[in-house]
């Protein structure tokens, strides 16, 4: 792992230590958990060098044959909050890296992969505080070039998503 890399991750998971979509509290204990309630199919994507982080916490790490040459996580329903990933520790929203004419700029979504969670549905309002924290983390996770490529590639497959849904529900 490269030392950019290292300060990176350490520095998003610091901002999202104790971020969370409802304040002070849980989410999961308002919907039984509903995104921790995978199979061994069920993953969260890990950021380049989070695999490092993640093993010492004892999570299930595979590999992956997607797109994004990254591995994941393997949820089997419960952990240590203090411990969990990146991806989960954004959920239900997501840093949006993009780029244009050399300037990265970093704006938070919803995950079109969040259904599952009633945190996405429009009469619910997240605080502007865990929006925040998102994009801080986001901000400093584009400080490491090859985890700002893989946000930027994913942002890009994110928005894709969000476009399609949009055309059919037109």
């Amino acid at each position: 792992m490269t030392d950019s890399a290292l300060r990176a991750l350490k520095n998003a998971y610091a901002v999202l230590k104790y971020a969370t979509p409802l304040e002070n509290t849980d989410c999961g204990e308002i919907c039984g958990a509903a995104c921790c309630a995978g199979s061994e199919n069920d993953c969260m994507f890990l950021l380049p060098y989070e695999d490092e982080i993640v093993k010492q916490n004892n999570f299930t790490v595979k590999e992956t044959d997607a797109n994004f040459n990254c591995p994941a996580v393997i949820c089997h329903g419960t952990c240590n909050r203090n411990t969990r990933p990146l991806a989960c520790r954004f959920f239900p929203l997501f840093p949006a890296v993009t780029e244009k004419d050399g300037i990265i700029k970093v704006s938070v979504i919803t995950d079109p992969r969040a259904s599952v969670c009633p945190l996405t549905l429009e009469n619910v309002r997240i605080p502007r505080s865990f929006e925040r924290a998102v994009r801080k983390a986001g901000l400093y996770l584009t400080r490491d070039d090859e985890i700002c490529d893989y946000l930027k590639k994913l942002t890009s497959e994110l928005l894709e998503i969000i476009e399609l849904r949009n055309k059919l529900s037109e």
